[in-house]
């Protein structure tokens, strides 16, 4: 297992993609942080694409985060992504947001 951390300061009100889980591999989102450093409430959804039924799901859906704090998801257990699955994340227009996302990354494709 290989862990991996990865980091965005989303353009606001835009689709952006965080990660893509390589090919071969499955992933467990085990750590998701997103930070709103704008001077207002702002809201922000989280997207996992499942590309082996070409769907996507919002796992978190226009969380509102108050201004200078954070949303730490999940805080319990984990979000499996299996290869060529995309987390995504969208922030409210006017935000101003960073995100950091942690994957445990295992070679060979889940059964």
């Amino acid at each position: 297992m290989r862990e991996i951390s990865v980091g965005a300061n989303p353009t606001a009100a835009a689709l952006t993609t965080l990660y893509t889980v390589p090919a071969g591999y499955y992933g467990r989102l085990i750590t998701l942080i997103a930070t709103n450093q704008t001077a207002s409430n702002k809201h922000v959804t989280f997207d996992w694409y499942d590309a082996s039924s070409n769907t996507t799901f919002s796992f978190v859906y226009q969380y509102t985060v108050a201004s200078k704090q954070y949303l730490a998801f999940p805080n319990y257990g984990y979000i499996v992504f299996e290869e060529n699955d995309i987390l995504q994340v969208t922030t409210e227009t006017g935000g101003t947001f960073a995100i950091v996302a942690t994957f445990e990354l295992e070679g060979s494709v889940r059964a």
